[in-house]
């Protein structure tokens, strides 16, 4: 009878997990990192797929899997539906087979980052859930089953450098107990520690020997302000939003206790948490910027831990009643959040991406010129449109996606007025974003509503005085 009862419930819960996300998938506009992603793999051929990727500093896992959708001439929807059928699937895994009592697992699953940063904006941290529950899954019977639980940390490596640390890790705890202290069939875990070790070896080699260097880092290390203060303000901002004094103290305490229960539990587990946190501080710290979706995604070695700390024989009925509250007041303290996100994307645009590009699709020829301020704020109109490409006139070159290290150099202002002068007889367009702009030359603008500042955009008819045919 429990386990019917418990059946219906997860079941329940998954169904109503899965609704709630996917409508608001599906009315989602993607903005520019995710685009970023879409208009690489569409844009590029395999090999400079490849060549392009490592600029950024990202695995190639997640451009792969989208690769064959993109290249089949589907919409960018079902890079969308990718990640939320990830989601949707973790959830299920976490439903199913975490020991957490039925509150703590509502708490994790309708938390902000569950509910919408990480099944929503279509990005590679939506594959993190999955491959770290598997991992928890396998955990146990890594000794049964080494290559199991290989894959699954091989396959979370490469899903973010993120996840690089926590994987790395996990590997060395492997080589120690498996390989190491076993004075027995030691050789049957050597490939299964390959498997976890060669990936993240590969990864390395493939971002630092890198040719070119990543733009968007480079301002990030030049402007940075280092200070761990508030990165880590920034870091707690991004999990629960804007929050008073007390409630991030209270918040504050529920993580520091969090890690002293993984300590006292299991020493292993918590040099695996410890270093985690570290590592992503540091690189919020000191080579880009942290984000809600990225936090979210590292707090899931929160999960793993107590996850692997439930299932021990001595742990007692006091402690998980303990553990569990603990969990459940850090998860659900981000509820309400999670469905105001929801809520208002649902609501207004996102980015003014989907509205922008069907404009341009109306009214702009692909022969026309559209010039834009910037590549990197406009590439996710380009997302939703094939054939068109932006010209960018400080480095006189053709966008579609926005980040490109090996694009020419800035040009002197001479120059680039030399290089519009190719253009004449053309009909010209500007397109601006998140720009004051003067109300006579505007034929079109995002809703004052959308809710990404840099993604409300703007389509200036020709600057030198000759107006073109176009109606809002």
């Amino acid at each position: 009878m429990e386990n019917k009862k418990t059946l219906i419930v997860n079941v329940i819960c998954l169904i109503l997990y899965a609704v709630l996300t996917v409508i608001c998938v599906l009315n989602h506009e993607v903005w520019r990192d995710e685009a970023q992603v879409w208009l690489v793999v569409r844009d590029l051929n395999f090999w400079g797929i490849i060549d392009h990727v490592r600029i950024e500093g990202h695995p190639l896992m997640w451009y792969l899997m989208v690769f064959p959708f993109a290249k089949l001439g589907m919409s960018i929807t079902s890079m969308q539906i990718i990640s939320w059928l990830f989601m949707t699937t973790a959830v299920g895994v976490f439903l199913w087979k975490s020991p957490f009592n039925i509150i703590t697992k509502l708490s994790v699953i309708f938390s902000a980052g569950f509910l919408y940063w990480l099944p929503v904006l279509s990005r590679s941290y939506s594959l993190v859930p999955l491959f770290i529950f598997l991992a928890a899954l396998f955990y146990p019977t890594q000794k049964q089953r080494p290559y199991l639980y290989a894959i699954s940390l091989a396959l979370l490596s490469q899903t973010h450098v993120l996840m690089c640390a926590f994987c790395t890790v996990m590997g060395i705890l492997f080589f120690y107990d498996n390989i190491f202290k076993n004075k027995i069939n030691k050789k049957n875990y050597i490939a299964p520690f390959l498997i976890i070790f060669l990936p993240i070896l590969f990864l390395c080699l493939y971002i630092f020997t890198c040719p070119h260097k990543n733009e968007s880092v480079s301002q990030y290390i030049v402007l940075a302000d280092k200070f761990f203060t508030k990165t880590y303000i920034t870091y707690m901002i991004n999990l629960f939003g804007v929050m008073g004094n007390i409630k991030g103290i209270f918040l504050s305490i529920l993580l520091l206790a969090s890690g002293i229960a993984i300590f006292i539990e299991n020493k292993k587990l918590f040099c695996a948490f410890l270093v985690n946190i570290a590592y992503q501080f540091f690189i919020y710290n000191y080579i880009w910027m942290s984000a809600p979706e990225k936090t979210w995604a590292g707090i899931c070695v929160l999960l793993f831990c107590f996850w692997i700390i439930f299932l021990q024989d001595n742990l007692s009925k006091t402690k998980k009643v303990i553990y569990n509250l603990i969990l459940i007041l850090f998860f659900g303290l981000s509820i309400n959040l999670g469905f105001q996100l929801r809520n208002n994307d649902i609501k207004y645009d996102y980015s003014g991406s989907k509205n922008t590009a069907n404009f341009i699709k109306k009214h702009i020829n692909q022969n026309d010129i559209i010039i834009t301020n910037r590549p990197i704020f406009t590439s996710s109109i380009a997302a939703y449109i094939k054939g068109y490409k932006f010209y960018y006139p400080i480095t006189d070159t053709f966008y579609t996606y926005g980040y490109d290290s090996k694009a020419n150099d800035y040009i002197p202002i001479d120059v680039q007025e030399k290089n519009l002068q190719k253009f004449k007889g053309k009909k010209i367009y500007y397109l601006f974003s998140s720009l004051a702009v003067p109300e006579e030359k505007v034929l079109y603008k995002s809703k004052d509503t959308t809710l990404i500042m840099t993604e409300r955009f703007y389509i200036l008819d020709n600057l030198d005085g000759k107006q073109n045919n176009v109606k809002n």
